[in-house]
This record gives C-alpha cells, sequence and structure tokens, in this order.
C-alpha cells in the first residue's frame, strides 16, 4: 500500500534538519518531489526566477518627482495617475492599495482644514459685530410685557 509500481508514495529526500522524510508527492516518474528531483534542478531554478521576478514590487524610481498634494484636485490627479500606473502594470496593486488609503487620509484631513478654516473665518466675523445693550434691554422688555399679558412669571 506505501509504493505503486515499484515506487514510493512520497518524496525520499529527507529533511535538512533530520526530521524525516519530506513527505511530498513525487513528480510523476520519479521518487521525488519537484523541490528535490536532481533531475528537476534546471526547471526548479527556472521557476525560482520566474517567481523572484514576478513578485517584485513595481514602484517608481526614486528619482520621480513628489506629487503636489496641496488641494483635492492633486490628490484625485494622483489616484487617476497611480490607478492608470496600476492598469498598466507600472506600479504594484499593494502599493496602490496604499496610495488609495492614504489619499482618503488626506482628503478627510484637507476637508477638516476647510471646515477650521471657515469656522475660524465665521468666529472673526461674529467678534467684529457689537452687541448693544439696547437689544439685550428692548428682549427683556418685550418678554416681561408678555409674561405680563399671560399672567405668569
Amino acid at each position: 500500500m506505501g509504493k505503486q509500481h515499484g515506487k514510493s508514495r512520497f518524496c525520499q529526500a529527507f529533511k535538512p534538519d533530520g526530521g524525516g522524510k519530506c513527505g511530498a508527492r513525487p513528480v510523476a516518474g520519479s521518487s521525488y518531489c519537484f523541490f528535490h528531483d536532481p533531475e528537476k534542478s534546471a526547471e526548479r531554478e527556472a521557476a525560482q526566477r520566474a517567481g523572484g521576478l514576478r513578485n517584485k514590487l513595481a514602484v517608481l524610481p526614486s528619482t520621480a518627482p513628489d506629487a503636489p498634494l496641496l488641494d483635492a484636485r492633486d490628490v484625485v490627479r494622483l489616484l487617476a495617475e497611480t490607478i492608470n500606473q496600476v492598469r498598466r502594470g507600472e506600479v504594484d496593486p499593494k502599493v496602490a492599495n496604499a496610495v488609495g488609503y492614504l489619499g482618503g487620509l488626506l482628503m478627510k484631513a484637507l476637508h477638516e482644514t476647510e471646515i477650521e478654516k471657515r469656522l475660524a473665518a465665521l468666529e472673526a466675523a461674529v467678534k467684529q459685530q457689537p452687541v448693544t445693550p439696547e437689544f439685550i434691554l428692548e428682549e427683556d422688555e418685550e418678554h416681561s410685557a408678555e409674561v405680563g399679558k399671560n399672567g405668569n412669571n
């Protein structure tokens, strides 16, 4: 049951740490898995190179100029550019995801800054409005007259 047609059902290579046999399924016509088969070393190296190239992050060169990020239009421009770079394979989607997230945070910060500016302008305008004692006095007299008419205190 442990062997089929004279071949083992599991790779015959031993783990380098002395932990026993590999245990992976062997490739067809061999007693070894793809990773331990001596006849597959050239294929294995080619696969490792291809995997390394495929997993290399596509990032902008360090000489790329910084994007201006002073207002919402700048952020939208950066996001649009990043989307197109992902579509062309120039930037890794993980990097673009980070740009998108950070762009969202920046948009929120820009919005908060705009609200703070508007609030400060309103507060300054209110401070410039004089509060006259006559206005306060007139309100009190009107209120007292209404209370007197209704008989309420």
